[in-house]
């Protein structure tokens, strides 16, 4: 993954997933979308995803999900923030790929309002995150 492809738009965790931020409003005012970066599925062909129930609660940091990959891997999808899931997208359901293809806008898996008194806090930042992933591939 090239630095220039990550958003700067974006907050993310360790387990390379990102919260798509509403500019000028609130951390907890609206849904945010969730995916995975492209570090999470580098090249890789994803076969199948399974998110977590629409009006289910999620709490930050605990699986809530999985993809699986074309050879058989899976690994879990952790919810980056805590709140009420509010919708999946369609399109990453039905073409799985979408993750690896574009995993910054057309494949985000779903999004979630975050809970009353939720923050970003436990997130990184971009630069942060960029950080993360060198310390990684060293």
């Amino acid at each position: 993954m090239q630095v220039h492809q990550l958003p700067i738009d974006r907050a993310y965790t360790g387990k390379h997933l990102w919260v798509a931020l509403a500019p000028g409003e609130g951390f907890a005012d609206s849904p945010l979308r969730v995916g995975l970066t492209a570090a999470a599925v580098p090249d890789r062909a994803v076969a199948a995803l399974r998110l977590p129930p629409i009006r289910s609660i999620v709490d930050a940091g605990v699986a809530c999900g999985a993809v699986r990959m074309a050879d058989g891997s899976e690994f879990a999808i952790h919810a980056p923030i805590g709140g009420l899931v509010t919708i999946h997208n369609a399109a990453a359901l039905e073409q799985p790929e979408l993750l690896a293809q574009d995993p910054f806008h057309a494949g985000w898996l779903f999004a979630v309002l975050p809970a009353p008194g939720s923050s970003s806090d436990g997130l990184l930042t971009h630069t942060r995150y960029l950080e993360e992933l060198r310390t990684v591939t060293r």
